[in-house]
């Protein structure tokens, strides 16, 4: 075995394969699409080169820049619902409460569910004819507040974050607690010891020692929320009047519906960046903390 790994030859041919599958299915549409966002292109007229066109014309496309204000949003929102709650909730856990096994499996089980079930599930809770949430309003006396939460330009953005903390926030919890199990008993047999209170223990020792994962879990919900499709597209395709629009769904629009496939590869070259920077930007705050 130590022969073969010591021989080039060997690992680059148990390597290839997996190299050449990654090229294709991944690098190669990375780099034709980037190609692509050079053209002004649809299926009814000949492809023209115009460089950088397409990214000058989305910032000057005022759909584009509320879309992407709306990702912004949806990630600053997702941070903050995620984040906190799946600590809050890994923490409980982790303590052994009563019923841990049973909170862990039912917190988790909306990540597993299909994002259009989810999206259509929600649709109906927010209609605002037979929807339960204003059924809900209603039996508990609060019908004044009743709405018609997913044409309300004001809060069908907050209804979609909604949905995607309940489906997700299981998920973040399951990583965050991994981590928490991972950790070695003797630190908070020795802060019990000296008389460290809970919230002392999470401070002094659970929270610095989950930073590593807690990085991989910020890049998650990051890059998660800017490539968000499903939910928003079942539920309100963007709407009302491009309300809850996303780079996603609009890119989608482009490519699809008016067949500006250059101009859709574009919005995709630039949520990829989003992506790196954002995983850039993670590192960075991470190994601040840690120094």
């Amino acid at each position: 075995m130590n022969k073969v790994m010591g021989n080039k030859r060997s690992i680059a041919f148990f390597v290839l394969p997996a190299l050449i599958i990654y090229a294709v299915f991944a690098l190669f549409p990375i780099a034709y699409n980037i190609y692509m966002s050079l053209f002004n292109t649809d299926l009814m007229a000949k492809k023209q080169f115009v460089g950088l066109g397409n990214y000058i014309g989305l910032l000057k496309d005022g759909t584009f820049v509320h879309a992407f204000r709306n990702n912004i949003f949806m990630v600053i929102g997702s941070l903050i619902a995620h984040m906190p709650l799946a600590m809050f909730f890994a923490n409980a856990i982790f303590k052994k409460i009563k019923g841990a096994a049973f909170f862990q499996t039912v917190f988790f089980l909306p990540s597993v569910i299909c994002g259009v079930a989810v999206g259509l599930t929600w649709t109906f809770i927010y209609n605002g004819n037979y929807g339960l949430l204003n059924a809900f309003l209603k039996m508990i006396g609060l019908g004044s507040l009743q709405q018609v939460w997913l044409a309300n330009k004001k809060l069908a953005m907050f209804c979609i974050i909604v949905v995607i903390m309940w489906q997700y926030v299981g998920y973040h919890m399951v990583i965050q607690l991994a981590a928490m199990r991972n950790i070695d008993s003797a630190y908070y047999e020795a802060a019990q010891i000296d008389g460290a209170s809970g919230w002392k223990q999470f401070t002094n020792i659970t929270f610095p020692l989950i930073k590593p994962i807690l990085k991989i879990d910020a890049v998650l919900i990051i890059t998660g929320s800017l490539k968000y499709y499903d939910l928003v597209a079942v539920m309100t395709s963007g709407g009302p009047n491009h309300a809850t629009e996303v780079m996603s769904t609009y890119m989608y629009y482009q490519a699809f519906n008016i067949l500006k496939y250059g101009y859709a590869s574009a919005i995709g070259v630039i949520l990829m960046i989003l992506c790196m920077l954002s995983v850039a930007l993670s590192n960075r705050v991470f190994k601040e903390s840690d120094e």
